[in-house]
């Protein structure tokens, strides 16, 4: 403790200092720092030659005990200098972005406070359930909140936070062996940012079908050099051609990484000169975003409000979810707003609350996240809606949120580094050596969500206790949130995993099917039963099908799908009504939203693959789903299929038709395919498109 105290008095005096060389003279005062650099002649040497800024860094890192850790091995007949030079660009990324808080030396003090707390028995806190703006079933209200979202997709902009470690999911190149970023995991047949990229892009398909006027929605992303991260994310983007987007409606920022440090606040070293170093939260978004322009860009884009959506929860876009959350916030001019739904008791899932402190005669309320972590910490006792039931009287956090720029950008001046946590837990990193180790692990992160801590407002005792300027959305929980988040080991948890994620997905197709389209389709498969023998059926679509379904039930009309079968929509129009299927169909639209232009850029239009298929057969041998796990990579061995491949502009029409066995139609650009059978065989015709 004595340490600690010292540590922190050393800290006050140097925020006290005027300038770089006044803090830089204090720390050549203190005991540790003349001992670390009186060791080394070279290391003298070194520092002489460094900016004031380098050299604070350095002596910064002796001030709080982790130099010696840090410098073992390292001495005069053995001075790695590009090594040295590679930590000092680390310390000073480390010291910059920190220092709202005091740069290293802040980020070492606010760890071991947190290291040190003990549960807080009387905050003067009421924690309390919101008040919800119920979006499960669709209603008056509803959906005049859907078409607000959409009439107001010009003002939106989007952020991804992806600079997460993802270090659970365990994802690598199958040829190199080599750790990839979650950006990266193929679920469904898209990687996860392909699949939401495509999510916005059918919100802005719907937008030009209903008004006429073609938006590209310019997108940021923050990511990291975790995992090469950073490459992969831009790989992505140039491989497929900037989704048709333009470079120029694109923006990256790097978050940094910070070091991991044990349960004691020493920081995890690989080897000499070191640090074990992982992305800090992704409540690094906002004050990054600020840092690098990007509030800025948007409004330059003539955006003013901003829609933020993680990596790893590809349900997020199904439905009008997304468009009720947007739409509400901007027809009830909010600030900000967070995505809910049901939280099963346990979950280590972060919860929706709004807080209550008094403040004299009137209280305070502000609508805010808790990390499951913090519980304790907050007094906060995990129990059920109801007695008996499996759900949390709190609601899930999803990290879906919506935001005004401008008061996100006043908010980061008040609070720079939102949510700040410690969650330690074991975990396990290679060193330099080879060597394998297991240890308690943390780091200090940051919640983006907990930007709302920001947006207090105060109200009369007698006043309802909800909040006026932000607000949380209640959907259902298929619709709203599962993530992949950590790889399935054979007899372990399926919680998180992509697994169940692909799962969901599909139950969720199976309920849009079943519930709104008309279908009739066999008996659900238990979770595990879909990991022995398969699902009972597969069911994928473009997100522009709808993504509404109030619009893909007018496109899919009645039917029948028997067990084990599969259908992939990847179009978006679409009139299929009568079909029975048993077996595998595939359609494929090369261009299902619109063309391209001689730039490459996607002009939402009707120049785009269809379908028709009325009272329609198809019969074949389908999947062989004991040769296709894990399903949620679609990697699938198919004994037969019918697929059709629409090119451009094309149509495939089928009536009264009975497919069987594999088939592959392929429609050329401009053309309409009709089939028809007579006396059991296939006629087919090929016209141009009117």
């Amino acid at each position: 403790m004595k340490d600690f105290d010292d540590l922190l008095k050393q800290y006050e005096g140097i925020q006290k200092a005027s300038s770089l060389s006044e803090k830089i003279a204090l720390l050549d005062q203190n005991p540790k720092v003349k001992s670390f650099i009186g060791k080394s002649k070279l290391f003298r040497t070194f520092l002489s030659g460094l900016t004031l800024e380098c050299e604070f860094a350095f002596k910064q890192l002796a001030l709080i005990g982790q130099a010696e850790r840090l410098f073992e091995g390292v001495d005069d007949s053995h001075f790695p200098i590009e090594s040295l030079r590679d930590l000092l660009s680390k310390l000073l990324s480390i010291d910059q972005f920190y220092k709202e808080i005091g740069g290293i030396i802040g980020y070492q003090i606010k760890v071991l406070s947190l290291i040190g707390e003990k549960k807080e028995e009387n905050l003067g806190a009421v924690y309390h359930a919101p008040v919800f703006h119920e979006i499960g079933e669709e209603n008056e209200g509803v959906r005049s909140a859907v078409a607000s979202g959409i009439e107001s997709l010009s003002q939106m902009a989007e952020m991804y936070p992806l600079g997460g470690a993802a270090d659970r999911l365990h994802l690598v190149d199958e040829k190199t062996g080599i750790e990839l970023p979650a950006a990266k995991l193929p679920f469904g047949g898209r990687t996860l940012l392909e699949r939401l990229i495509l999510d916005l892009q059918a919100r802005e398909s719907l937008y030009y079908k209903l008004y006429g006027k073609r938006l590209i929605t310019p997108i940021a992303m923050m990511t990291s050099f975790e995992k090469n991260n950073h490459v992969h994310v831009l790989e992505i983007c140039r491989e497929k051609k900037w989704f048709g987007r333009g470079e120029e409606n694109f923006r990256f920022f790097t978050q940094p990484l910070v070091p991991a440090v044990q349960s004691d606040g020493n920081w995890c070293v690989l080897g000499p000169l070191k640090p074990l170093l992982k992305p800090g939260g992704h409540g690094a978004l906002w004050k990054l975003a600020r840092d690098a322009g990007i509030f800025s860009w948007f409004r330059e884009k003539g955006r003013n409000k901003v829609l933020v959506r993680q990596i790893n929860n590809p349900l997020a876009g199904l439905d009008f979810g997304l468009l009720a959350l947007t739409g509400l916030g901007i027809k009830e001019n909010r600030v900000f707003g967070f995505a809910s739904c049901p939280r099963a008791l346990g979950a280590a899932e972060g919860v929706n609350v709004l807080v209550e402190r008094k403040k004299g005669e009137r209280s305070e309320l502000v609508l805010t996240n808790v990390e499951y972590c913090d519980f304790a910490k907050n007094g906060i006792e995990d129990k059920p809606l109801k007695m008996g039931e499996p759900y949390s009287r709190f609601s899930s956090n999803t990290n879906i949120l919506f935001g005004d720029l401008k008061a996100i950008e006043d908010a980061v001046k008040v609070c720079p580094f939102p949510g700040l946590l410690l969650n330690l837990k074991k975990g396990s990193f290679r060193q330099i050596s080879g060597e394998a180790k297991e240890a308690v692990l943390g780091r200090l992160e940051s919640t983006m969500q907990n930007i709302a801590d920001v947006f207090i407002e105060e109200k009369s005792p007698e006043a309802p206790k909800k909040t006026d300027r932000t607000f949380v959305t209640y959907n259902q929980r298929h619709k709203t949130i599962s993530t992949a988040k950590r790889a399935y080991i054979p007899g372990g948890s399926l919680q998180e995993t992509p697994e169940n994620c692909f799962y969901d997905l599909l139950f969720a197709s199976r309920e849009l099917l079943q519930t709104r389209c008309a279908f009739a389709l066999p008996s659900k498969r238990s979770l595990q039963e879909y990991l022995e023998k398969g699902p009972e059926v597969l069911f994928l679509y473009h997100p522009a099908l709808g993504p509404l379904y109030s619009v893909i039930e007018q496109k899919l009309q009645k039917g029948r799908i028997e067990m084990g079968s599969e259908l992939l929509l990847d179009i978006a129009e679409a009139n299929i009504k009568h079909l029975r299927l048993m077996g595998s169909l595939q359609i494929q639209a090369t261009h299902p939203m619109g063309d391209f232009d001689t730039d490459g850029i996607l002009r939402y239009s009707d120049q785009a693959g269809s379908c028709v298929l009325e009272n329609v057969t198809i019969q074949n041998r389908g999947v062989n789903w004991s040769s296709s796990a894990p399903f949620w990579k679609m990697n699938l061995a198919r004994d037969e299929t019918m697929r059709v491949i629409l090119k451009g502009r094309s149509r495939f029409t089928a009536r009264n038709v009975c497919f069987s066995g594999n088939l592959k139609f392929v429609v050329e650009e401009g053309m309409e395919m009709r089939v028809e059978e007579k006396e059991g065989q296939l006629l087919i015709e090929e016209l141009p498109l009117k």
